[in-house]
This record gives C-alpha cells, structure tokens and sequence, in this order.
C-alpha cells in the first residue's frame, strides 16, 4: 500500500458515510452475541402473551402457523394435531392464557439419564402442550428426536394434568437450510422443522407499533430481526458503501486485513502511513470490519458481473455474507409492487464455520418463495411443478412459503461463481420453457 492509496481511500466520501452508518445505536444485539440460552430466553419472552413487548399472543400464533405450514411430511400427534388447528383457528382463538416454560426436567436413555429440552409451550385452556427443540451446534438426529418424543410421553404427557391435552413437537434449528432433502424428510416425520424465518413477521408487525410511537416492542423487533438476517434501510446502505469502498481501494483492504489481525500488544512504533491506517482500525473498528468482511463479498459481484454480463444492479443483492442472483427471464413472475420480493433466485452464503479469513468457503442454495409470486398471472403450484422437473426438491414441503435447496456447499469463490451462473442458466431454462398456457391464469 502506498501513501497515496491511503490517503485517497481516507478522503473516499463513501467511508465518511459508512463511518456515521455505522455508528451503534439503540439495538442492543449490535454490541453482543446471544449464546444457546440466551436465545431460548428470549424466544420464550418474546411467545410469553403476557410480557412486555405489546404483542400479547400473536408472536404465538406467527409460531403455531409457521409450523402447520412445515407438518406437509408429519405423521403421528403433529398429523392429528394441525388437522385441528389450521390457520384458520390459529388466528381467530385466543392464546391469552398460553405461556412457555423451561422447568420441565426428562428422563432419557431409559431413565439413566437426565436431560432437557429447551421450551414448553403450554396453554391450560386450549389444552395444548407443544414441545420445542432449540437446535444450536451439532446436526439433528432422528434417533435422538426420538427419544426426545418418548421421553416427553412418559415423563410429562402421561401425567393426569396433561391427559386430555393436545400434543405437537417442533425443532427450531438456524442451519436448516444445511441439510440434505433426505435427511429433512426423515426428521420431519414426527418433528416440525422451523429455521428462524417465521419471526419475520412478528417482527413486521411489531415494526408497525414502532412506527405509530409504542416503544414497547423494541426489543423484540431488535432481537426478530437479528435472528432473520433482516437488515434495515441504514444496514443495507452500509453494506452497499463497504462492497463500493472495498471495490474502490483494493490494496488499502488488503492492508487492512493483515493489521486487523494485530493485537496491541504486537505494535510497534507507530511511524508513517501504515501507523496512520493501525490507528485508524482501532479508531473506526466497526466500519473497517464491514470493509474486511465483504472484500470477499466484493470480489464475487465483480467475478459474478463478468461471468454472467446480463445481471444489472437490480438483479443482484449483497450482504456483508452473501450474494443473491435473480435472472431477468424470471422477472415476470414477480409481483407489481415496486418492493416485492423475488419469487425464485440464486443464495450464495459464506460459511462462517468452514471459512478462514484467507480462505472462504460457500454454500449456494435455489429459493423458492411461494407467496412472492403473482397471483393474479400465474398458478404458483402448476409453476412449481414445472421447475421441480429440473430441481426435485421443490416437490417436497410444498406447504412451506420460503423452500430452501441446497445446490452445492463448501465451495471455493471461484468455484461458487461458476455453480451460480450454471443455476442461474437453468432457472432461466425454465422459464423460457413454461408450458403458459398451462400455469397462467385465465383472465
């Protein structure tokens, strides 16, 4: 790096702005990380109809409707259970008297052992006992969620209280996306299979009471929109301003990322333009770590742009972690509104468990989303029968609004750019051949 690469990257308007975006401000998950407990914690705070936050149940019926939609595969009390309580139900009763809890204790491996799963939730007068396993770390096992179920039965469910009590059995796991289709399907038999995605809209909800002045919810929009990968308007602007800076100075990030590596304690003298960009690091931490942590990011738009010319700005998303893709065959199906969603696309994640800063790995995922397609042209079912002819796994957990496919993982950039474009060419195949008179909608 010379002194000039520096001082113009000091100069950049765009780190000015990045600086001030950056700036913490009244979200509390921006200066920590939750850890197993805290999560569940909090997840039970924010399904308690009596606590704080202003939502009463309807972070609990957000839970329930996420899992009917999940149970397409499930069999046993799940089955029996969500034929009873559909949508519908779900969000004309009252869940007023619901609360959750982490005080119930099992027995398991025969009574040999003692263990615990993470929530209960429990609704005396709708009779209803869910159980929750809040997966974090090690993969999900179908043999353990077994013995989890008949540890429930006979430790809790067999008790008189709960005799005439409905029963259901959801796991929450952040990684679901990790898993293979075979594997989902075993799980899925007795067991709903949640990511984090559902609190989506309890946090919509809650953003609107923000909006009208209720303070009341903060937390909880703060804390739903961490576990989401929800990003505000003031996010998505900085991660924009660190690809455009990384993009722009490439030798000054470079630098960066070598003294960002440096504890205080290995300083030297502090001489001439590398001790200027040491002090600036410490100064503007925050800022220069989302420069460093899209440089990987950065570098795939631009190997993405090459490879695949046709994709403008407005086909592609970023994040400090990740690239999104959506082919302009597929822009048709989209809804009018300026700010739909994309209905199918491409999902480039950094795998921050296989990753090291020098070497980045990535998995990529084809994700379908049901209810961002236009209804009023398309038939979304017939449609997505005809993609599952290339993408088997669209055939399976049809009742889900968002379908995650993994399509490769553990890639190299180099690697992950060329698996996104043959995607992008086969989504685009697609569509060009859509039977329509079959999938539209008649007039």
């Amino acid at each position: 790096m010379k002194p000039e690469d520096l001082y113009k990257f000091l100069s950049d308007p765009d780190l000015t702005a990045l600086i001030e975006t950056s700036k913490t401000t009244d979200d509390v998950f921006d200066v920590f990380d939750l850890y197993e407990n805290q999560h569940s914690e909090l997840l039970a705070w924010c399904m308690n109809p009596n606590e704080g936050h202003g939502q009463g149940d309807a972070v609990i019926k957000d839970f329930l409707e996420a899992a009917y939609y999940a149970c397409d595969n499930t069999i046993w009390d799940n089955k029996k259970f969500f034929q009873a309580w559909t949508p519908g139900k779900i969000r004309t009763t009252s869940f007023g008297a619901a609360f959750v809890t982490r005080e119930f204790t099992l027995k398991v491996e025969n009574g040999t052992k003692t263990g615990r799963l993470d929530l209960f939730l429990v609704d005396p007068q709708n009779k209803l006992l869910v159980t929750i396993e809040n997966k974090a770390g090690a993969k999900l096992a179908a043999e353990q969620l077994d013995k989890y179920v008949q540890a429930v039965k006979s430790n809790i469910a067999s008790k008189k209280a709960f005799a005439d009590y409905q029963q259901a059995y959801v796991v929450l796991d952040r990684d679901l996306s990790e898993y293979a289709d075979e594997d989902l399907c075993k799980l899925s038999k007795r067991w709903a299979l949640l990511d984090y995605t559902w609190l989506s809209a309890s946090a919509k909800r809650a953003r609107f009471q923000l909006e009208r002045g209720s303070r009341s919810a903060q937390l909880l929009v703060a804390y739903c929109q961490r576990q989401t990968d929800w990003e505000s308007e003031a996010e998505k602007r900085a991660s924009e301003l660190a690809i455009n800076l990384a993009i722009a100075h490439p030798t000054v990030l470079e630098t960066m990322r070598v003294l960002d590596k440096q504890s205080i304690c290995d300083w030297k003298p502090l001489e001439g333009h590398s001790g200027e960009l040491i002090i600036f690091l410490s100064q503007h931490h925050s800022a220069c770590e989302k420069i460093i942590a899209t440089r990987g990011v950065a570098m795939l738009v631009k190997q993405l742009v090459r490879a695949v010319p046709e994709l403008t700005p407005d086909y592609i998303g970023t994040g400090r972690k990740w690239l999104t893709a959506f082919p302009p065959e597929c822009r048709d199906l989209m809804q009018p509104d300026e700010e739909a969603d994309w209905p199918v696309y491409a999902d480039l994640f950094r795998v921050a468990k296989l990753s090291r800063p020098d070497a980045p790995r990535y998995n990529l995922h084809l994700v379908w989303v049901r209810n961002a397609f236009d209804a009023t042209r398309f038939d979304e079912p017939v449609l997505r029968s005809h993609f599952a002819n290339m993408f088997v796994g669209l055939s399976t957990f049809v009742d889900s609004n968002v379908r995650r496919i993994l399509i490769a993982e553990n890639m190299t950039p180099e690697t992950a750019i060329g698996e996104v474009k043959k995607l992008l060419a086969v989504l685009s195949a697609c569509m060009r051949s859509v039977p329509k008179a079959d999938i539209a909608i008649s007039p």
